[in-house]
């Protein structure tokens, strides 16, 4: 019987989707009045410019996992890693995949705050004994070695998870590896220019009298 697709699965940071449309409500309900009133481009400028600088940093950040590998959608920079070339996954401060002898960080899926970071030793030590640690591989709980970025119900630990479980499985089921498989890392023109741009008009309508 054939392997079922792995499904695409988009992971973001609940936190960020809160803020960015939060702020968007603000900055829109903001230049509409603006515009109503007449108060000129400053505030307009810069609410826009806020409002995309706020996507940029926390929506746009994201982990992509899907059937052929997982891709680390970071502020104007996206990392491409077949599951071949994938040596490590780790979430000590966020997911880290290592591929090559290099480690990439993806942005908008950070390990709980500091408070958890500073219990790292102890939740390790009883990984096997908490609820929290039941849904992750049992490569990840084995031997008490879950930190709290592990936990599914976290930023880090959700994609690591998913990444885990696929390369356990490959290796169950005696899949080779593509050792020609490299991660490729591409920056996104489009968004430097916009981000660019942004704060170009926004020291502008500062800087610039009679804006």
């Amino acid at each position: 019987m054939d392997q079922p697709e792995m499904p695409r699965i988009v992971f973001r940071s609940r936190f960020g989707i809160g803020l960015t449309i939060v702020v968007w409500a603000i900055s829109a309900a903001g230049i509409v009045s603006s515009l109503v009133s007449g108060a000129g481009l400053v505030p307009v400028v810069l609410l826009a410019s806020l409002g995309w600088f706020v996507w940029l940093a926390f929506w746009r950040p994201s982990v992509v996992t899907d059937a052929r590998g997982v891709q680390l959608r970071n502020l104007v920079r996206d990392v491409d890693v077949p599951y071949d070339a994938i040596d490590d996954v780790d979430t000590r401060y966020s997911l880290v995949v290592r591929s090559g002898g290099k480690s990439f960080s993806a942005w908008g899926a950070p390990a709980p705050g500091g408070a958890a970071s500073l219990r790292d030793s102890m939740s390790r030590r009883r990984a096997t004994n908490r609820s929290d640690w039941n849904d992750a591989p049992q490569s990840v709980r084995a031997g008490g070695t879950a930190r709290p970025g592990d936990t599914v119900g976290s930023a880090s630990g959700a994609p690591a998870t998913v990444i885990r479980r696929e390369l356990a499985r490959r290796e169950h089921e005696g899949i080779r590896r593509d050792t020609a498989a490299r991660a490729t890392v591409a920056v996104r023109p489009l968004l430097v220019v916009v981000s660019g741009a942004a704060l170009a008009a926004s020291i502008a309508v500062i800087v610039l009298p009679g804006v």
